[in-house]
């Protein structure tokens, strides 16, 4: 190799850009995938899911499986006029006879709040079942933390999303151009995998710990108990979904790492 073809060093400002680039990009693709997962867990069926399962469990005194309740549900569904009746007396909520044929008491339970869960959805709040003024003005303050699995908040979050997503770019397009060679794949894969793996950590581990069966709590339990069947319940599917786009992204870092080491082997042995 003669000088005249010899590779020139690069500037050392191209490492320090490379670098800060590479730094500000983790710290931001981390922000825009923590975004994404909260954008998927607002969508408007998994939200309601959780809603509908965090009501159950905290409204349910005796557990989500137990039959008692139903079955004194039931007695009233078989005496009341045209086999219906209004659990929240002034709120525009009905249980007829047939929601509760062919379920077990957990599905009844989930049946039952979902009418409760989305209007939560669609409004942050329980304003539109009110039948009355009274009513109406009971349930204005909102439902709490609750809300937070909202049509509102979803849109909110994609915003986000899309301007940090956007924020992304811009600092991707100098890493690469900076970068040189297969490293133009490994920069980008490992900002990725640093970007992704404490939030892929976080959530796997929050949907191990909490993953056991919920157990039931029994009548007049401290909030202690009740906090660990809500936590058992409704983390776990929340953590798995939101892990889905941490998982995805160190995937995705850990193959651009590994095209990189292919591609330098085979320079390698073209140069040899």
């Amino acid at each position: 190799m003669t000088p005249e073809t010899a590779p020139r060093p690069r500037p050392y400002w191209h490492v320090d850009a490379k670098w800060i680039s590479g730094l500000l990009l983790a710290v931001i693709a981390g922000l825009t995938l923590a975004a994404y997962s909260l954008v998927l867990a607002t969508a408007e069926k998994p939200a309601v899911d959780t809603l509908s399962m965090a009501l159950a469990v905290s409204l349910s005194g005796h557990g989500l499986d137990d039959e008692t309740e139903i079955a004194v549900m039931r007695q009233r569904l078989e005496a009341a006029p045209g086999g219906q009746i209004q659990p929240i007396p002034g709120l525009n909520l009905t249980i007829r006879l047939e929601d509760l044929e062919g379920r077990t008491p957990r599905q009844a339970r989930l049946a039952l709040f979902r009418q409760l869960a989305e209007p939560i959805y669609r409004t942050g709040g329980l304003t539109d079942l009110a039948m009355d003024p009274e009513m109406r003005a009971a349930v204005s303050s909102g439902v709490g933390v609750l809300s937070f699995f909202s049509l509102q908040t979803h849109q909110l979050l994609q915003r986000i999303f899309t301007i940090l997503a956007l924020v992304c770019l811009g600092l991707a397009l100098p890493l690469i151009y900076f970068s040189f060679g297969p490293g133009r794949l490994t920069s980008p894969g490992c900002v990725l995998v640093v970007a992704s793996l404490p939030g892929a950590a976080v959530l796997a581990f929050l949907g191990w710990v909490f993953n056991p069966p919920a157990s039931t709590p029994e009548a007049g339990a401290d909030m202690t108990a009740r906090l660990g069947a809500l936590a058992s319940e409704v983390l776990p599917p929340v953590a798995q979904l939101m892990a889905r786009a941490f998982l995805i992204a160190l995937a995705l870092g850990l193959i651009l790492i590994l095209l990189s080491v292919i591609g330098r082997l085979v320079f390698r042995r073209k140069r040899s």
